[in-house]
């Protein structure tokens, strides 16, 4: 059974619920093998949350160089793993960054990609819910490794567990002109979740 990369989001040590969904999507199309991304230590935090979730595999790219600059290295650890493992996909969640990711990594591999899925199917096939949930679309991508960005809470995850096998992967020094982060100012955040983490979501007007 071919791997199916997974790009883990996490923050302050937890695994993020698009995290789980996205292993859950993963399962439609092969073995589902999460990437982390952080500096030393991220992936024991995350070791025993990723085994429940239903991770094969983890591979840990563990470096202060993730931190450091604005998404390149996340698509550099990818691109290097799709080469050596030949995964049936690469799953990321349409986040901001994941976005980013998803695509800079198809222009990289010369692939298909899929924004925005709402359902992965066993054949390949994506679904994606436009014009505001008024029709349904089965897109396909070209080319050998599609790169899927799926939306938060749009799958149900269903937690398997798996071995969660430990994989060290290198992550590639980077290059002059690669976009360095030389500060931060942490946002400043209220007593209510985050909605892309919520079950449920009540709007009113």
């Amino acid at each position: 059974m071919a791997e199916v990369l997974v790009l883990v989001e996490h923050a302050e040590g937890a695994l993020k619920k698009i995290s789980t969904e996205l292993i859950t999507a993963a399962r439609a199309l092969g073995e589902p093998s999460a990437v982390v991304t952080g500096p030393a230590g991220t992936a024991d935090k995350l070791q025993e949350a990723l085994a429940a979730a239903g991770a094969a595999k983890v591979y840990a790219a563990e470096s202060d160089i993730i931190d450091g600059y604005l998404v390149t290295p996340k698509v550099d650890v990818l691109a290097a793993l799709v080469e050596s493992t030949s995964p049936a996909a690469v799953l990321t969640a349409a986040s901001v960054e994941g976005k980013e990711v998803s695509g800079r990594l198809a222009a990289r591999l010369g692939s298909g990609l899929l924004v925005d899925v709402v359902d992965v199917k066993s054949d390949g096939s994506a679904v994606h819910s436009i014009f505001g949930g008024a029709f349904t679309v089965d897109a396909k991508a070209n080319g050998d490794v599609p790169v899927i960005s799926v939306r938060p809470g749009a799958i149900e995850a269903k937690p398997e567990a798996a071995a969660a096998t430990r994989v060290d992967v290198e992550v590639p020094a980077q290059e002059e002109n690669a976009v360095k982060i030389t500060s931060r100012e942490p946002v400043a955040g209220g007593d209510r979740p985050e909605l892309t983490e919520a079950s449920i979501v009540v709007s009113g007007g």
